[in-house]
Parts: structure tokens; C-alpha cells; sequence
């Protein structure tokens, strides 16, 4: 809100009319929600979708961005059409979940750089998710230099920060960065004062006896393993361990069987999963007061068998999102979801 209002505000004093096309760059899964809150909150502003197979190339491409004030497009897209966006003169580039540019080495991170803007803003709710040198590659986008180089930046702030916890290091670069950085904290009653209190509660539920049986066995075999290697090969073992061990916890039919378009009726499912047995009795809340409700999963798969499973044994429709849903089908599953009073609450 706070980037719709500054455009809007500088267009207001510039005579109602932008210096130059400004770059909006987000994740595929919010372009359209970016569009839809742009024409709720600054609908003056002349828009660009630039998304999906019928998208323009080339010169319509430039010829369009020059027609436009605010240019909304994926970072996906940026890396393919980055010839066209960086021959541009943005007036400004905006991004939006900024730590998408976390990784200073990646073809995305490299791309978006390479943008020409007048100025640069970066929206993140996780400019640090794992190491410091991912905000120095955010301070590298906006302002390329501040912050040193990034060998330099890990000797002299990374590694006493992370490894040392040297407090004297920490202010320094804390000292550096504050200027540059406007924070809003969720805990800031000005910040959002027209919403109840999140209220967060854990659900505990037991593994069936089945789920048990496959986790003790999977965790005595990789152990063994573990103990039998050693460096990188160990790493691996663990780490592909984990992921075993979240599929038998969610249903053991999402560890034995790669799902591949195929899910399992319904009756296959019963009574193996004490994570989905306890879902479905929450579900039936839910929907019983008329509510609705969003169901997150790591897992592609297990989205496809909740989907298939919800449905059948809930008897209500649900929709079913997940990154190889297409743009224009994707728009239509949130709007129905959002604004159809009969639509579904799954």
C-alpha cells in the first residue's frame, strides 16, 4: 500500500502524469493480486500485466512500457525478457518478496540488477531467511556498493555476526542498513489496527500404527547409514530422511507410493493418517459454521490426494492451487474462492 501511495502521490505533484514507467517485479502467484489492489487503492495509475503466452515481445514490449505507468511482471519473466526490460529507462523498480534475490550468484538475482531504474525499493517480510549475505545481496540491488563486496562483506560483518555473535559488529552493520530501511513491525498496533489478534494453535495428533511401523523402520535403516558415511554423503542421507519422515506423518500412501496423476479413492485412505483423520474433524467444523479455510502442504502430492480425498469425504467441492496450475485458470480458482458466496469454502 505504502508503494501504490508514494506513485500516487508523485504522479499527483508531477502534473498527473508518472516521469517513466515503473517495474513492478513479484512472484507469478501474486501479478494479479498486485492488479486487483492497484485499481482498488490507486486506480489513476495506467497498468501492464505483462504475464502468461500472449504477453508482448519485443519492440510492442518496449513500446507498451512507455505507454505505461506501473509494469507488473514474475521474476521468471524478468530473466526472459530481460533484453527488452533492460534497454528500458524505468523510472523506478519495485520488488515485491525481494528475497527472491537472496542468492547474489543466481541468473534471477543477476537479472533483476541489471535493471536501469531512478530509484530502487525492495518489499520483503524476510530480508534474512538463513545467512546475512542474503541481505547484503538485497543492499546490493539497492544501492550496488554500500555494503562492500560480498568476500569483504563475509570477513568483516557474516562471519563475526554469525560465528562470533560479536555485538559491537552486529550494531556496526545495523548502524549501516537502518537508514535505508523502513520497517513495519506486526506487532505495531498502527500497522494493522482494524484486524482481530492472530491467535495460533497447534494440533497434536498421534501416528497410526501403520505410520509407526514405516517411521521406526525408515529412521533404523537411514541411521545405520548415517553412521556407515561420512561429509557431504551424510548430509544427504539426513536431509532425505526428513522429507521421508514428513510424507509417512502426512499419510503413508504419500511415502509408498509416488502419486503420478493417480490418487487412491477414498476408501484406501480411512483411517491410516492420524494428521488427516484429525484435519478432516477440524474441516468439519469449519464448514459447519460456514467458514472457510486455506490448507497449505509442502507437498504437490499431498495436495492432489487432499483434493481428491477432502472432497469425497466432506462431500463440499474444494480447489486445488499449486504451481503447475496455468496464470488464467489460477486468477479464476481466487476469485471464485474470494468473491462467490456459494463458492467452494476448501
Amino acid at each position: 500500500i505504502q508503494a501504490l501511495a508514494l506513485l500516487a502521490h508523485e504522479k499527483e505533484n508531477n502534473a498527473g502524469k508518472l516521469p517513466g514507467p515503473v517495474l513492478l517485479v513479484c512472484p507469478t502467484s501474486v501479478v494479479t493480486n498486485w492488479q486487483r489492489e492497484t485499481r482498488k487503492f490507486a486506480p489513476d495509475l495506467k497498468i501492464y500485466k505483462h504475464q502468461g503466452p500472449t504477453r508482448f515481445r519485443n519492440h510492442e514490449l518496449i513500446q507498451k512500457a512507455k505507454e505505461t505507468e506501473l509494469f507488473i511482471t514474475s521474476y521468471p519473466l524478468v530473466r526472459q525478457d530481460l533484453e527488452e526490460l533492460q534497454s528500458i529507462k524505468w523510472h523506478g523498480v519495485i520488488l515485491d518478496e525481494a528475497q527472491n534475490i537472496k542468492n547474489p550468484a543466481a541468473k534471477q538475482t543477476q537479472a533483476v540488477r541489471a535493471l536501469k531504474a531512478s530509484f530502487r525499493f525492495a518489499l520483503t517480510g524476510t530480508p534474512v531467511e538463513n545467512r546475512l549475505t542474503e541481505l547484503w545481496s538485497i543492499m546490493q540491488f539497492l544501492n550496488p556498493g554500500y555494503l562492500g563486496s560480498r568476500e569483504g562483506f563475509r570477513r568483516e560483518f557474516a562471519i563475526p555476526i554469525e560465528r562470533f555473535h560479536d555485538p559491537e559488529i552486529t550494531h556496526q552493520l545495523k548502524e549501516l542498513v537502518s537508514p535505508f530501511i523502513l520497517r513495519r513491525v506486526k506487532t505495531d498496533p498502527n500497522v494493522i489496527n482494524d484486524l482481530p489478534e492472530k491467535i495460533e494453535v497447534k494440533a497434536y495428533c498421534n501416528l497410526t500404527e501403520e505410520q509407526a511401523s514405516l517411521y521406526q523402520n525408515l529412521v533404523n535403516d537411514v541411521m545405520k547409514k548415517i553412521n556407515e558415511s561420512e561429509g557431504i554423503e551424510r548430509h544427504g542421507l539426513v536431509l532425505a530422511m526428513l522429507t521421508k519422515l514428513k510424507q509417512i506423518c502426512n499419510h503413508p500412501t504419500q511415502y509408498l507410493q509416488k502419486i503420478n496423476g493417480h490418487v487412491p479413492p477414498a476408501r484406501e485412505l480411512h483411517n491410516r493418517s492420524g494428521k488427516l483423520k484429525r484435519l478432516v474433524e477440524m474441516l468439519e467444523e469449519i464448514i459447519a459454521v460456514g467458514d472457510r479455510v486455506l490448507i497449505f502442504t509442502q507437498f504437490a502430492e499431498m495436495g492432489k490426494i487432499l483434493n481428491s480425498y477432502l472432497s469425497t469425504t466432506l462431500n463440499t467441492p474444494t480447489i486445488f492451487l499449486y504451481g503447475n496450475t496455468p496464470v488464467k485458470m489460477r486468477d479464476q480458482m481466487i476469485k471464485r474462492f474470494m468473491d462467490d458466496e456459494n463458492g467452494p469454502q476448501i
